[in-house]
């Protein structure tokens, strides 16, 4: 399946690099049909339910303007309303309150064997912002084979990921990518 990825890169230039967008394709393509949990939606949302055909893609999303988005887009997409009580102000005394941290999520979110998680949100791109302290430390309670967190060019994501997650096992840009050994 080819995707135009050039066309997402110019209509949101903040998000991730065409090399980005490849290497999350492609590892969601290698697992397709499989199970797909993305923190965020976007204009790329539609993109990852169609590149996991026939596999159940989740999203986990906070803001309403891009939940009515993605279903204008795509009236089939999975999304869980979702609330962060945090700021990323707080990023360094929470790192070690895990009760802090958990978001509320479905059982069947919690209980399902993830492929591939990919956190793109929420924004964390100020002091006032939740910052993805949450998304960070609950998906990494969660069962999975690969972990992507975007924007680890930031401080908060970098620190989150390096400690919870821990070292990434690719780097491709702004993009840390983990694989779980089997067990």
């Amino acid at each position: 399946m080819k995707i135009d990825f050039q066309e997402l890169v110019n209509i949101n230039p903040d998000n991730c690099s065409v090399e980005e967008y490849l290497y999350i394709a492609d590892l969601i393509h290698d697992f397709s049909p499989g199970n797909v949990l993305v923190f965020g939606t976007g204009y790329d949302s539609p993109y990852w339910i169609k590149l996991n055909d026939g596999g159940h893609t989740y999203f986990l999303e906070d803001n309403h303007e891009w939940i009515n988005y993605t279903k204008n887009e795509r009236p089939d997409a999975n999304i869980i309303t979702v609330n962060y009580h945090t700021q990323r102000k707080h990023w360094r005394k929470l790192i070690d309150q895990p009760d802090k941290l958990w978001m509320n999520l479905p059982d069947y979110i919690v209980k399902t064997n993830w492929d591939l998680i990919f956190i793109d949100a929420p924004r964390g791109s100020n002091r006032k912002t939740p910052g993805r302290m949450q998304s960070i430390y609950s998906a990494s309670q969660l069962s999975y084979k690969h972990i992507l967190v975007h924007d680890c060019n930031r401080r908060v994501e970098r620190v989150y990921f390096n400690n919870l997650i821990g070292e990434p096992d690719h780097i491709i840009g702004k993009l840390f990518h983990k694989t779980k050994p089997n067990p």
